[in-house]
């Protein structure tokens, strides 16, 4: 019985020369629900935190590039409408020309044919009433390719007016489009690879740290600059 008082003043002693003994032995866990894991040392629990608050510093912008490129995706989709809208201006405009060609086909060989007959008609042995006759006829048919010429030669100033802007317009477009695909394509790549480092770290920490049990005394001593 005289011994305990004197084990007690001994354990008190011990007690107070090692302040670490008198540390909370309270823990916490890194993400949520405690784990399995082996308790982290205060460098590993360090080196934890400081990934933790990296990888929550990065999800933000990565989520607002995502958005972005998806915004500029939807643009450049509507741009290619305005696109196909004015090709398929131009490909009626193209139908039209084709259709200018031909009237131009034609109408060449109906003056060629009519430059044969009015030659004939103007020999010496064409003469009498129906020579006369013949002269009138290709008269009138001369009046008639005239005006055919002329109507063929504004349709075809028509078309070019209309045609030619469109044209312009299509490929300044076509080009402008071009650019700012690339640039997206340029951007999207450099995403994917921030947003796959992104993955990738935030798979290591889950595995290294997330659910890994810590002393609340370590946490605050790194908080604290320790």
């Amino acid at each position: 019985m005289m011994m305990r008082p004197r084990l007690l003043a001994l354990a008190c002693a011990l007690y107070l020369a090692n302040p670490a003994a008198a540390q909370s032995g309270a823990t916490k866990s890194l993400g949520g629900a405690m784990g399995s894991g082996k308790l982290l040392t205060r460098e590993q629990l360090r080196i934890c935190l400081a990934q933790q608050k990296d990888l929550a510093a990065r999800k933000g912008p990565l989520e607002a590039g995502r958005d972005r490129l998806e915004r500029e995706r939807k643009s450049l989709d509507e741009g290619a409408a305005s696109l196909d809208a004015l090709r398929a201006e131009i490909d009626r405009f193209r139908t039209e020309a084709d259709d200018i060609r031909r009237r131009g086909t034609e109408l060449a060989q109906k003056i060629a044919d009519f430059n044969e007959r009015a030659r004939k008609i103007q020999e010496p042995a064409a003469a009498g009433p129906m020579a006369e006759r013949q002269r009138q006829s290709l008269e009138r048919e001369k009046a008639a390719l005239d005006k055919a010429s002329k109507d063929l030669e504004s349709d075809r100033a028509g078309l070019a007016a209309r045609a030619e802007p469109a044209a312009k317009a299509y490929n300044e477009q076509l080009e402008q489009r071009n650019r700012v695909a690339a640039d997206w394509n340029a951007s999207r790549t450099q995403f994917s690879r921030g947003a796959q480092a992104y993955e990738s770290e935030l798979a290591d920490w889950k595995t290294d740290c997330e659910g890994r049990p810590y002393r609340e005394d370590d946490e605050k001593a790194i908080l604290s600059g320790g």
